[in-house]
Order: C-alpha cells, then sequence, then structure tokens
C-alpha cells in the first residue's frame, strides 16, 4: 500500500464514471448517483467505490490496523507470540466506525443536494431489510 497515490486512481474513477456506470444504467450518470452508486448495497448503493475518495482512508485503515504486526516484522520476531489479537480487533472496529460515520455523512450531502430530486425517497426505500438482497447474491 502506497500513501498519497488518491491522484493516480483518477483514470481509474474516469472509466468507471463514463464508461461501466453508463453501461449499466443506460446512460451518463450525474455527480449525485455517483455519490449515492458509492455506497454499499444495504445503505441503498451499489457499492462501487471512488477508488480517488477512498484510498486515503483505506490506506490509513490499513496502517492502523497491521501496526502490530508490522512491528514484530521490523522487530524480526521469529513467532507471533507478541501480536495482540484484541488490540489488532479493536483498531479494526474503530476503522469500521469511522467508515460507517463517512458513509452516514454521504449519505446526508446525498439527500441534501438539491439536485438529488427523488434520491430521499428511493434511498429510504432501498435501505429497507432485504430491498438490495438480489444485487448481493
Amino acid at each position: 500500500t502506497i500513501p498519497g497515490i488518491s491522484e493516480l486512481f483518477g483514470p481509474l474513477e474516469y472509466a468507471l464514471r463514463h464508461s461501466f456506470l453508463p453501461a449499466i444504467v443506460g446512460r451518463e450518470v450525474s455527480d449525485v448517483e455517483r455519490k449515492l452508486f458509492t455506497l454499499p448495497v444495504r445503505l441503498g448503493g451499489l457499492g462501487i467505490s471512488n477508488p480517488v475518495e477512498g484510498s486515503d482512508f483505506e490506506f490509513q485503515a490499513s496502517v492502523n490496523i497491521t501496526e502490530n504486526l508490522r512491528k514484530l516484522i521490523l522487530d524480526q520476531q521469529s513467532t507471533l507470540d507478541g501480536y495482540q489479537t484484541e488490540t489488532v480487533a479493536e483498531v479494526t472496529r474503530d476503522c469500521l466506525k469511522d467508515k460507517e460515520v463517512r458513509l452516514l455523512r454521504k449519505i446526508t450531502e446525498i439527500v441534501a443536494d438539491p439536485s438529488g430530486g427523488r434520491l430521499k425517497r428511493s434511498i429510504t426505500l432501498a435501505q429497507e431489510k432485504g430491498a438490495g438482497a438480489w444485487l448481493t447474491v
């Protein structure tokens, strides 16, 4: 994993935005729709992340979660006796909580965007239990 490379994912996001997603929905997608599609299915999206927006967060989460293991490797430990499973689990939970906060903030932005039109009702319906089950099979 490499820090600070989010801008290098620009061509990938361009391909997602202007080729892949239009092929799925049959037309160009708006900025609001693109934000919506980044949400996981359980929150009304398609789970197609924007690599430019998410790469820095994912890098930091990776660094935080693997810190304990990295220290063991740098100290050239031959066993995993010093591996702190509970600490790693706690850090992982914290990263997941942070991600959830970011996702909920994104929903708020989408709903508040005046160009979103009927998205508020659509998001509410899509978040109902089982609504996106067919997308995750």
